[in-house]
């Protein structure tokens, strides 16, 4: 019996001590401040100690002085506070993801399509002439920000040096059918990442728009070892694994385009690969209901 109550002392004396510890902490910037200058060198209990010997306990007014300093510390504490409120909303907005939505011909006033001869296909069919195409025939992504392709005041200037002049609010990637015979599918894709991070370096504020490389007809596809759509389809997994939905989408115009068996559509095409140039609003049809808009 003895021996519990000496327990249950110590237990009380314990609990007692810890609270007493707590309270000057509590207090340290409050009507014990100017007792904790050396704090924490000095533990904030002494402070109160001292403090309590002269009168001053941890319900007793502040005076006129110490309320100043306690504002202060409140004004800097919702500083920091402000601070951390900023950070986050920071953080969620860089990893807020986005749906597809339906847009209008307009969306695509700041947007600039990048590719080769499919890209340049859409340019000079789809009737769309408010957006701006940095295309070329056998453009590859080994090539693409070095070969002059771009028209500018009479000359022709690379990909690069037109992206260092012009921003855009969107950028629309196609390219890889012309690099199927080059490398391999790592080779291809570790060109492929390097290009759409300088695009993102260039273009800080755009949305990405990463486009699967469209497919050839059946026809094609059996009887070409390089050409064929199994390999196309193992590019295009591989480039859709890019996009965050946030800043980098990926979308596939093969949805509209293919037949049932997952091949471009022979109805579709003049040489098994590209577009006929009335087929080429099923793409911009496609384009008006993958639009992304930020809030």
């Amino acid at each position: 019996m003895k021996k519990w109550m000496r327990c249950s002392l110590l237990l009380t004396l314990g609990a007692s001590m810890l609270l007493v510890c707590l309270i000057s902490l509590l207090c340290r910037n409050g009507v014990y401040r100017s007792y904790n200058k050396d704090w924490p060198k000095t533990p904030a209990v002494a402070g109160m100690m001292q403090g309590a010997k002269q009168g001053i306990y941890p319900w007793t007014k502040p005076s006129a002085g110490q309320v100043g300093r306690l504002e202060g510390v409140a004004a800097i504490n919702d500083e920091g506070q402000n601070a951390i409120t900023g950070g986050l909303q920071v953080i969620e907005e860089r990893d807020k993801t986005y749906e597809f939505t339906t847009v209008t011909q307009d969306y695509f006033d700041d947007a600039v399509f990048i590719g080769d001869s499919r890209t340049v296909g859409l340019r000079d069919y789809s009737g769309w002439s408010n957006p701006t195409y940095y295309a070329s025939i056998g453009l590859t992504v080994y090539d693409m920000f070095t070969n002059p392709i771009v028209e500018e005041d009479g000359q022709k200037i690379t990909v690069e040096e037109a992206l260092n002049r012009h921003q855009f609010g969107k950028i629309y990637f196609m390219i890889g059918i012309n690099e199927m015979g080059t490398g391999t599918v790592d080779s291809f894709m570790e060109a492929y990442e390097k290009a759409v991070a300088h695009l993102r370096e260039l273009q800080p504020d755009a949305i990405i728009y990463v486009q699967g490389i469209m497919y050839v007809t059946q026809s094609r596809s059996e009887r070409d070892p390089i050409f064929n759509n199994p390999a196309i389809r193992e590019r295009n997994e591989r480039i859709a694994a890019l996009a965050n939905n946030h800043d980098i989408f990926y979308i596939d115009v093969n949805e509209v385009v293919a037949d049932e068996n997952g091949n471009l559509n022979d109805d579709y095409t003049w040489d098994e690969t590209h577009l006929l140039g009335k087929y080429y609003s099923f793409w911009t049809e496609f384009l008006l209901v993958h639009g992304i808009v930020k809030e």
